[in-house]
């Protein structure tokens, strides 16, 4: 293979690699598998306002664009985790794809945008995102697109006109995916930047902020009207709950669907460091290097590298004295991390695109194949695949008792009820109609249920017990 084709080659296997896993392995319990089961109720119920946590419960958690998404994904290619987890790596390429309108010398624009795409989506957490059922991809997408038309309706006239609008359809996009949290991050970095720069008449002078901020609220409020008139008291939770006291309170007590994530301040930082490996490590061997000889005479500072590099604060900033993070929070500053490691090692390597280096690329797939092939059955452990296959296509019920996983639902396509109350799971152990039981060992254990002469034991799977009625003599 010649050199100069060694870049692209390796970003196709990267996005080969993650489109022909995405239906290896089964839906993974908790966040996975709930997102999933909450789009395939969408699609069943044909609720395309309200996703739903159970049938009849609403989902105030989250915006639906990633529910939409992943329903209409289903609709296409039919219920399983190919379809629902399909749309994530779809936005991950689109977000991708805007590197193509960042405005770099003609000469390199393909390289850098290929380079940077690459980064993007074979670092650790780009890659496994780009290929897992989530909400941030579509945020990720909406800021992206915002950040760059900014840029461009400023510094790139023959984009401008375009761009002055794109830049509000981008911040509608992350309202709709995520909430107010993508519009507060995308005002971080431009808050940044402008205090960097000075540049506030430009910036007042360069977009349609009252038409563009028509725009936004015209593509995203109605849906906030509607679900909260379908749903009162959606917006008190999402706005306060979801966007204050998730990130001031620590293990915050009010989350209606699951528990805080409390972890120290500022670890974020080391989120973000670990979530863009192996490229971290190239990017730091890259500031400690001097440019090429080729650069040579071109300005010192980059005013695009420091427009990118407000990016990259936005969300490290915002969560830094939060205490109830994920890794995925650090997911937004990963596109301004995949330029800049591109356009400095365009800069830095006399002839980049020839380089070895992008090698790097097959690190995270190669691992990921690895471990779809000797951890396989540790992967279906986190899932209820497996024990759901064995049913038996009857009417008879399916009960999980005491609890139900996530993927209990996906898996039996929503026909898998859930019993908690001590007296009605006594009642299903010691009743006559034939019924499907599933239980924690634990609980199978404690209830002594291996020697009762009314079940038999049919499966042991991830921690779980399933239980058949024993046939009448």
């Amino acid at each position: 293979m010649k050199s100069r084709h060694l870049l692209p080659a390796v970003l196709v296997a990267v996005v080969f690699v993650r489109l022909a896993s995405l239906g290896l392995y089964p839906l993974i319990d908790r966040t996975e598998a709930r997102y999933g089961e909450m789009g395939r109720k969408m699609l069943e119920t044909a609720n395309w306002i309200s996703p739903q946590w159970e049938y009849g419960v609403p989902f105030w958690g989250k915006p639906p664009l990633s529910f939409w998404a992943s329903a209409a994904s289903m609709a296409v290619f039919g219920v399983g985790a190919f379809a629902a987890r399909f749309p994530s790596l779809v936005f991950a390429l689109m977000t991708a794809a805007l590197f193509w309108r960042w405005p770099r010398e003609p000469a390199t624009r393909n390289t850098t945008a290929t380079a940077a795409s690459l980064v993007l989506l074979s670092s650790l957490l780009g890659f496994l995102i780009a290929g897992a059922v989530t909400t941030d991809e579509f945020m990720v997408f909406g800021m992206t697109l915002s950040m760059v038309a900014f840029w461009n309706a400023l510094h790139n006239p023959s984009a401008a006109a375009a761009d002055r609008w794109w830049f509000f359809v981008g911040l509608a996009i992350g309202m709709l995916a995520k909430g107010p949290v993508a519009v507060v991050m995308t005002g971080i970095a431009l808050g940044l930047w402008l205090v960097w720069t000075r540049q506030w008449r430009a910036v007042w002078q360069g977009l349609p902020w009252l038409r563009g901020g028509l725009l936004t609220v015209a593509l995203s409020l109605p849906w906030y009207l509607v679900a909260e008139s379908a749903t009162p008291g959606f917006l008190r939770y999402f706005i306060v709950g979801e966007h204050w006291q998730r990130f001031t309170q620590p293990g915050w007590k009010g989350d209606l669907y699951g528990g805080g994530h409390e972890h120290a301040r500022g670890l974020i930082w080391l989120y973000a460091i670990a979530s863009t490996l192996p490229w971290s490590l190239v990017a730091l061997k890259l500031l400690r290097k001097k440019p090429s000889p080729e650069s040579v005479g071109r300005p010192p500072h980059d005013p695009q590298i420091a427009y990118l590099l407000c990016f990259v604060l936005a969300p490290l900033l915002l969560f830094t004295m939060a205490r109830n993070i994920l890794e995925t929070y650090a997911l937004p500053a990963l596109p301004p991390f995949a330029l800049i490691t591109a356009i400095l090692f365009m800069k830095r390597e006399g002839k980049g695109a020839a380089s070895r280096v992008w090698l790097f690329g097959l690190v995270m797939p190669l691992a990921f194949c690895a471990m779809l092939v000797f951890g396989h059955e540790r992967i279906e452990a986190h899932s209820q695949r497996k024990m759901l296959a064995s049913l038996e296509d009857s009417e008879a019920p399916v009960v999980y008792l005491f609890e139900r996983p996530y993927s209990g639902q996906f898996y039996s396509a929503g026909r898998a009820a859930v019993v908690r109350d001590s007296d009605e799971i006594a009642r299903w152990i010691a009743g006559d109609r034939p019924a499907t039981l599933i239980l924690p060992e634990r609980d199978f254990k404690a209830l002594s249920l291996a020697n009762d002469p009314r079940w038999v034991e049919v499966r042991h799977q991830s921690g779980y017990v399933m239980l058949k009625k024993r046939p009448a003599p």
